[in-house]
């Protein structure tokens, strides 16, 4: 599909106002109706931006208000209050809009409905999305006075537009949809962590939002060179014993660690005993150790130089004792297994310290307990660490021979 500038669809709702005498709205509507069944894209235009000037001196004096407010400063207020009656009075549209500007408790009812209606259901998501709600979304999370409770809704949103739990759709549109969100959103997120640091449940939400986003190479680096990785690393020592926040930290890493660059600065900036200390302390929490199991495997995966580092920091006795911690956990076996692979297969001399633990019993115990479910997994495992593991030929020949006449 082609695209237009947003120059060339100003100048054509001008024309339909001033040519055809249409109002603001039925410009706009007739606008994007032309320019669909033309084929043009409008995915990169702001569609109401001509609406959002008509009532730009009612959001200036209601601003000027605000201000006048806070700073107990009134000298301005008689004059403000004058100009913006004279805007209020040009159209009952006008007051509706005034009544209804930054009403925090319609907006989160609102953004709730939208949320509720992307959870499992791919054809709804796409829909909203396309209405380019997302440039909506931004404007939420750029304001000056934006509050907390409306930074965790439009978060929330923005991660329903990217699931991917719709059992009828075999492929939906996650990937896309993180991708073009990425791209505007990255550094909004990353200024409100460090805007917002001392608030907890702010902060929680921005990071596993950014870690859901953060779906090709070039974020990763993007987010660490805003700042994001000293922030996790603040928020796993400022906070060592907040299961919550050090769960949505250790997520953010993980994501992180899918640039190979950044992967190794993790390791060097002093995370890996964080994340070893943090699966140890909170061994009674399943959610903390999938996710730092996760991490390890993660930052383990073909660096030799990583996996020596989480040897040195006792990771191979933390990941054999969460085995024996939780045996009939899937999610934290098979964790496990794709760590102690991804740590041993390049570091042999070193992976004996997964034996010296135990880690055999425990491998093969789970594997008699869970059968095909982690089969695969916990083989592979026991493979490199070198250990007899008896494998499937899943195809066999039938000893016919082959043969091609033309040679």
């Amino acid at each position: 599909m082609s695209k237009i500038t947003q120059e060339a669809y100003d100048e054509e709702i001008k024309e339909l106002i001033e040519g055809l005498g249409l109002t603001e709205e039925e410009a706009v509507e007739d606008a994007i109706k032309c320019f669909e069944m033309k084929g043009i894209d409008l995915s990169n235009i702001i569609t109401d931006l001509v609406l959002e000037d008509k009532y730009k001196q009612i959001v200036k004096c209601l601003e000027q208000l605000t201000r006048a407010m806070n700073d107990k400063s009134y000298e301005c207020v008689p004059e403000t209050l004058q100009e913006l009656r004279t805007e209020l009075d040009k159209d009952i549209r006008y007051k509706v809009f005034a009544e209804r500007h930054h009403d925090v408790a319609t907006l989160q009812c609102l953004l709730h409905w939208i949320r509720e209606c992307c959870i499992k259901h791919e054809l709804n998501r796409q829909k909203i999305f396309d209405t380019n709600i997302f440039e909506k979304l931004k404007k939420i999370l750029v304001r000056e006075n934006v509050g907390a409770h409306e930074i965790k809704d439009a978060c929330s949103v923005i991660r329903a537009l990217i699931l991917d739990d719709d059992i009828r759709h075999e492929y939906g549109k996650a990937h896309e949809h993180a991708t073009i969100m990425a791209k505007g959103a990255l550094d909004v997120l990353t200024e409100l962590l460090t805007r917002f640091k001392k608030d907890t449940k702010v902060i929680g939400d921005l990071m596993i939002t950014l870690a859901s986003l953060i779906v090709r190479n070039e974020f990763c680096q993007e987010v660490e060179d805003a700042g994001g990785l000293k922030f996790i690393l603040d928020i796993m020592t400022d906070y060592p014993d907040s299961e919550k926040l050090n769960w949505q930290a250790l997520k953010l890493l993980k994501a992180l660690a899918g640039n190979d660059t950044v992967k190794s600065h993790i390791v060097t900036s002093g995370c890996a005993p964080l994340i070893v200390s943090v699966i140890s302390r909170m061994k009674r929490s399943e959610n903390i150790v999938t996710a730092g199991l996760g991490c390890i495997s993660a930052l383990s995966l073909r660096s030799t130089s990583n996996s020596g580092v989480f040897y040195d920091c006792g990771a191979a006795q933390v990941i054999v004792d969460a085995m024996k911690a939780y045996p009939n956990n899937v999610n934290v076996l098979k964790q496990a297994s794709w760590a102690i692979r991804n740590m041993s297969v390049r570091n042999r001399s070193e992976s004996k310290e997964f034996l010296a633990y135990g880690v055999e019993e425990v491998l093969r115990d789970a594997l008699r307990l869970h059968g095909p479910k982690l089969e695969d997994n916990l083989k592979a495992a026991l493979r490199d660490l070198g250990l007899k593991v008896d494998l499937k030929e899943r195809w066999t020949g039938k000893n016919v021979g082959v043969s091609n006449e033309r040679y």
